[in-house]
C-alpha cells in the first residue's frame, strides 16, 4: 500500500497523517495484516518529520538510509512468512543519551559532538532485535540534567501544545516527538523525573520502571565506556498509549546478557484486572511539596471520575515517612551521582556557586552532596533502605498511589543560561507567587529515592494551553500493576489527545 493510497482510504480508515497518530499497537496490527508495509510507514513518519519537526525541534538526528534498510528487511521477513517480532516494522526514535550504532550519541554535550558509538546500548539492542526500525534521535538538555530540553548542539525543543513552553526533560524530545506524531514509540531514561515530567508536560504516557529492571549500559551519563549502573537511574518507554508502554517495556525488560546469566526475571502479575478492584490512595496537596492549585484541581477531576465509577479512593493515606527527610536523602544521592560524573571545570563552577549560599539553600545542599564523604554516602544508603521498607508496608494496604509529577504543568522557557548552576536562580510561578526552580525535583524524587515504579498518564484535563498528567505509583517490582491501572483508566476515560494545530 502506497502513501497515496492511504490518503484514499475508506471512511473507516485513516488518512496518511492520521496514521502517524495511531498507537503502536494499532500500527503493528496494520503491518501484520499487510495493509501497510514497513517501508511505507517509515516514509510517512520521515515525511512528517520534515514538515512538522522544524516547528518543535524534537528529532535532532536522522539515519534514513539505515532505517530504509531495516524497513525493507522487515517487509521481506513478512513476505517470507517468518514469525513477527514484538516491534516488527514499527518506526521509532531514541533519546540522544543512548548509544545507537551508526548515529552520534551526544547527550547534548559539546564534548561529544562527534562521538559515534559502534554498538547499541543494551536496551537499544533489545529494541532492534525486536524488529523496530530506528530512524532518529531526539533532543534533551545537556548532560540530561534539566527539565527543559535545550543545548548548544541542537537548540531548543518546543512543546507541541504551546511553542512558548517547555517539553520537560530530560526525555523532552522523546515526549514532544510522540505528541507531534513524529514517532511511534520512544526509549527514554529517568533519574529526576526525566520520563515522567516530559510525559506530563506533553500529554503522553511514560513509565519509570522499578530500579534494576532495564539495563542502562550504553547510556550517557556516565561517560562513554563506563559500564557500572548508577543508583536511581532507569531506562523506560514513552508512548501515546499505556498499552504501548507495556509492549515496549516487555522488550527492554532485563539486564545485559552478562548480568542475566543464571537468573530468570519474572515480575508479579498486575494485582487486579478490574478498575473498581484497585485500592487507590491520592497524595494531592501542597503541604509537604509545592503544588499549584490549578494543577491539583486537574488531578482531583480524575479522582472524582474514578470515584463515580466505583473505585475506592482515599485522599489521606500516606506512607510512614518524613517527606522532608526523604527529599534530603534523594538530593544527597542524586547530586552525589551527578557530581561524581561532572567534568572538573563544571564541578568547580557548581561548587563556586555555593560559596556564599545560606545553609539549607539548594546551592549549599547540592554542594554538600557533591562533596559528601563515603560515610555520608553509606548513611544515605541506609536511609533509602528504611524508605523501601516504609513504602512496602504502605502498599500492603493500597495498590497504587496517585500524585503530582511536578508542582506545575509545562512552564515558559527559561534558557538565558544553560549551566547547571543556572537552576539555582530560576523561579517557577505557583499560586500567584514563585518557588525555587529545583523544587521541580520534589515529587519525582518521592518515587525515585525508593526505587518504585511510576506510570505517568494524562488526566484528560488542560491548564490553559497545556495538558496535565499524574503519576501512578506502585510497589517495588509492581510495574504490571501501575501499567494495568493506566490501561484501565485509558479504556474508561480516554487517553492521548492530539495537540491543536498539529
Amino acid at each position: 500500500m502506497s502513501a497515496m493510497s492511504l490518503n484514499k482510504m475508506s471512511s473507516n480508515e485513516k488518512p496518511a497523517d492520521e496514521m502517524c497518530f495511531l498507537s503502536a499497537t494499532e500500527q503493528k496490527m496494520l503491518l501484520a495484516s499487510r495493509r501497510i508495509g514497513a517501508r511505507e510507514l517509515l516514509d510517512l513518519h520521515l515525511d512528517r518529520v520534515k514538515r512538522i519537526n522544524p516547528a518543535c525541534n524534537a528529532v535532532v538526528t536522522l539515519d534514513e538510509e539505515a532505517a530504509r534498510r531495516q524497513s525493507r528487511a522487515a517487509d521481506e521477513k513478512l513476505a517470507r512468512g517468518e514469525a513477527i517480532a514484538p516491534l516488527h516494522g514499527l518506526p521509532m526514535t531514541i533519546k540522544d543519551s543512548f548509544a545507537v550504532a551508526g548515529m552520534t550519541a551526544t547527550c547534548g554535550l559539546e564534548e561529544l559532538r562527534g562521538y559515534r558509538p559502534h554498538e547499541d546500548a543494551v536496551a537499544v539492542a533489545k529494541i532492534r532485535a525486536a524488529g523496530a526500525v530506528i530512524f532518529g534521535k531526539t533532543n534533551l538538555p545537556a548532560g540530561a540534567a534539566d527539565h527543559q530540553s535545550c543545548n548548544t548542539l541542537f537548540g531548543l525543543t518546543r512543546n507541541p501544545w504551546d511553542k512558548e513552553r517547555t517539553v520537560g526533560g530530560s526525555s523532552g524530545g522523546s515526549a514532544a516527538a510522540l505528541a507531534a506524531g513524529l514517532t511511534t514509540l520512544e526509549l527514554g531514561s529517568d533519574i529526576g523525573g526525566s520520563i515522567r515530567v516530559p510525559a506530563h508536560f506533553c500529554g503522553v504516557y511514560g513509565h519509570k520502571p522499578s530500579y534494576g529492571l532495564v539495563g542502562t549500559e550504553g547510556h550517557i551519563p556516565p561517560p562513554p565506556g563506563h559500564i557500572a549502573p548508577a543508583e536511581l537511574g532507569v531506562g523506560g518507554p514513552l508512548a501515546r498509549s499505556a498499552f504501548d508502554l507495556e509492549m515496549l517495556f516487555d522488550v527492554v525488560l532485563g539486564m545485559s546478557d552478562l548480568d542475566a546469566v543464571g537468573a530468570e526475571l519474572r515480575l508479579p502479575a498486575a494485582r487486579h484486572d478490574d478498575l473498581r478492584a484497585f485500592r487507590v490512595a491520592v497524595w494531592n496537596d501542597g503541604q509537604d511539596y509545592p503544588l499549584d492549585d490549578a494543577y491539583a484541581a486537574a488531578i482531583e477531576g480524575l479522582v472524582e471520575d474514578l470515584a463515580r465509577l466505583g473505585v475506592a479512593v482515599t485522599g489521606t493515606a500516606r506512607p510512614a515517612i518524613d517527606p522532608a527527610a526523604s527529599y534530603d536523602v534523594y538530593l544527597q544521592t542524586l547530586f552525589g551521582i551527578i557530581g561524581a560524573g561532572l567534568p572538573p571545570a563544571a564541578r568547580e563552577a557548581l561548587l563556586a556557586a555555593s560559596e556564599a549560599a545560606e545553609s539549607g539553600s539548594y546551592p549549599r545542599r547540592i554542594a554538600d552532596a557533591v562533596r559528601q564523604s563515603l560515610s555520608q554516602h553509606f548513611a544515605a544508603t541506609e536511609a533509602r533502605h528504611q524508605l523501601y521498607r516504609a513504602w512496602r508496608r504502605f502498599f500492603t494496604d493500597y495498590d497504587v498511589l496517585l500524585c503530582p509529577v511536578t508542582p506545575t504543568v509545562a512552564f515558559p522557557h527559561d534558557i538565558q543560561r544553560l549551566d547547571l548552576a543556572a537552576q539555582f536562580t530560576r523561579r517557577l510561578k505557583v499560586n500567584g507567587g514563585t518557588i525555587p526552580y529545583m523544587d521541580n525535583l520534589a515529587w519525582p524524587g518521592l518515587v525515585t529515592v525508593a526505587n518504585l515504579p511510576a506510570t505517568a498518564i494524562p488526566t484528560g484535563r488542560r491548564i490553559g494551553s497545556v495538558p496535565a498528567g499524574v503519576q501512578v505509583v506502585g510497589p517495588y517490582l509492581g510495574d504490571r500493576t501501575t501499567l494495568r491501572f493506566a490501561q484501565l483508566v485509558e479504556q474508561a476515560f480516554g487517553g492521548f489527545a492530539r495537540p491543536p494545530g498539529i
